[in-house]
């Protein structure tokens, strides 16, 4: 009788020491499951991190990607500092003028009208062929200004011509100057050879300088020019790539804008539009 009350007795203990040594086990496999996915978790963010940072090294930056683009491929470029002058002196987009027509503000020894183009919006002045075109109402650029315009040229073929544009002491158009270079301070755009052109009468010793450039990344796109006078100092900009710095002004000399085309592309077309004029305060 007394082994099986003992019997008895010791059933539910021993169910009791079962239970608790399972639980301990069962604990044990958890934290060791817990230490493993950890561990997994550890790896896995250490190695997508490796990766990210690798695919970032490797990456190009959008500077580089933009350098590839350049027509500037062996211009290292300059800190693009453009600020537009904060009071404006003369502002054109052609928007009242007459289609086919010249355009009211302006002045040539020729031929010009304003027309609308399939591929930019507003109205542009077309340029001919051996014309240089001026404002002509009297607009006194003052000492330090900026002057922008967006000039747009078309082509079917080779592109053989040139746009020169900028700063003489006359007022009005009497003829066409085909030497341009001869004017107080110009600008060539030579897409006939690749290369934009500075030439200035202006300081002394005279300057005459260059930058290369792949001309046909400008052809039936729009080129924008930027240009920002300080005292002596000239910068000008084209595009988003400043390609010039240096001393090219007389401060003290009346300064008229002009803009020439010289071209042997019988397919070819010149337009120019948007032009402003702010004094730098």
């Amino acid at each position: 009788m007394k082994r099986t009350c003992l019997t008895f007795l010791a059933i539910p203990i021993l169910i009791a020491i079962s239970s608790n040594s399972q639980a301990q086990i069962l604990k044990n496999i958890g934290k060791k499951i817990e230490q493993k996915a950890e561990t997994i978790l550890d790896k896995t963010v250490e190695t997508t991190t490796s990766s990210t940072t690798q695919k970032q090294r490797s990456t190009p930056t959008s500077t580089s990607n933009s350098s590839q683009r350049s027509p500037f491929k062996e211009l290292n470029k300059m800190e693009y500092d453009y600020t537009r002058g904060s009071e404006t002196i003369f502002i054109d987009d052609f928007a009242q003028d007459n289609t086919g027509e010249m355009a009211k503000r302006w002045t040539s020894n020729g031929r010009g009208a304003v027309n609308t183009v399939d591929i930019a919006d507003g109205h542009w002045l077309e340029l001919f062929n051996a014309n240089t075109y001026k404002i002509k109402e009297l607009v006194r650029i003052p000492e330090n200004f900026t002057l922008e315009f967006d000039l747009l040229s078309t082509s079917d073929t080779k592109h053989e011509f040139e746009v020169n544009f900028g700063f003489d002491y006359e007022k009005g158009v009497s003829k066409h100057h085909y030497l341009a270079y001869q004017n107080p301070i110009n600008i060539k755009a030579s897409y006939r050879f690749n290369v934009f052109e500075f030439a200035s009468k202006e300081v002394q010793p005279a300057k005459r300088s260059e930058v290369k450039a792949n001309m046909s990344y400008f052809v039936n796109d729009i080129m924008k020019v930027k240009i920002m006078v300080t005292g002596e100092k000239m910068c000008t900009y084209i595009n988003d790539y400043k390609i010039l710095d240096t001393e090219m002004v007389d401060p003290m000399t009346k300064k008229y804008f002009y803009v020439a085309v010289n071209s042997d592309d019988t397919t070819a077309k010149f337009y120019i539009s948007n032009l402003r004029i702010d004094k730098i305060l």
